[in-house]
């Protein structure tokens, strides 16, 4: 009996040391290591995966076949043939390659500034070689669309340096209708695609009413077209912010800050050209 009350004893006592023990805090940012670590290493490696499927995706889709010698083209910036969505979309392009690439790069190690001018010249070298190989080709280089290029590469640099930008991320979602035909080539698939501007309203709302506000919901309005980029498209929606859900590893913190690039499939309205508005239970794009 005096062994039993003993070893309880001792448990409480361990028990009620550890609950003393405050957890360790929410992870906000990455932390930068020294040397090349299997992590940096990974981090490295998978940035040059990712420009150079951006360059693949590229020569398949749109230069293929298509060479001539290089001249010029431009559109009425949000009136052209694609009624302006692929302005947004250069613009997300641009600006999702620098979030991604400075991302994986802090997750890896890097310090902040290491990261942050990486991610700036890999993503605007990214947008201008882009237009130079336009050039090359039936499409034509446009000025417009290397403008909308380096302002969302802009936009993502002052975001990384002002906490305040930060509660309004811009967000891409795609559900094509006719399937994937060619994975790689999804890009010109433009009626599949909304451009999403989403806003924290949790930190945006006044106090007192932020607080009946989750952290994990934001408001989303987006861009996109239908009918063969025929008609414009407006959508309000719900959207997920990934990092209001706190997360003590910075592995999952790399994935909630990449997974905010998406727009998840959540109730919204679309207003649509010539038709009345429609409500959607899960907007896939």
């Amino acid at each position: 009996m005096r062994k039993w009350l003993l070893s309880f004893l001792i448990l409480a006592a361990l028990s009620a040391r550890a609950q003393d023990q405050p957890e360790p805090p929410p992870v906000r940012d990455f932390r930068p290591v020294e040397g090349w670590t299997g992590r940096k290493i990974a981090s490295t490696t998978l940035v040059g995966a990712i420009f150079a499927s951006t360059w693949v995706d590229a020569y398949y889709t749109w230069w293929k076949d298509t060479e001539k010698p290089f001249s010029f083209y431009t559109e009425s910036w949000l009136n052209g043939p694609h009624l302006g969505i692929d302005k947004p979309g250069h613009f997300f392009g641009t600006y999702a390659l620098f979030k991604i690439t400075r991302t994986v790069l802090l997750w890896g190690g890097y310090d902040r500034s290491t990261a942050f001018w990486w991610a700036t010249g890999l993503s605007l070298f990214n947008g201008l070689q882009i237009e130079v190989g336009d050039g090359f080709t039936i499409y034509g280089f446009d000025y417009q669309d290397l403008i909308v290029d380096f302002a969302g590469v802009g936009y993502g640099m002052l975001q990384a340096e002002i906490p305040y930008l930060e509660n309004f991320d811009f967000k891409f979602s795609y559900w094509s209708q006719t399937g994937l035909r060619t994975p790689i080539q999804f890009t010109e698939d433009y009626d599949a695609m909304t451009i999403w501007l989403s806003l924290n309203m949790h930190n945006l709302l006044p106090d007192g009413i932020a607080d009946y506000w989750p952290r994990w919901l934001n408001l989303a309005v987006g861009y996109g077209v239908d009918d063969r980029q025929t008609r414009r498209e407006f959508a309000i929606s719900l959207d997920f912010n990934f990092e209001g859900f706190s997360t003590r590893s910075e592995d999952w913190l790399a994935v909630q800050r990449l997974g905010n690039l998406w727009h998840a499939p959540l109730p919204a309205v679309k207003f649509t050209t010539g038709r009345a508005p429609k409500w959607h239970l899960a907007q896939t794009h």
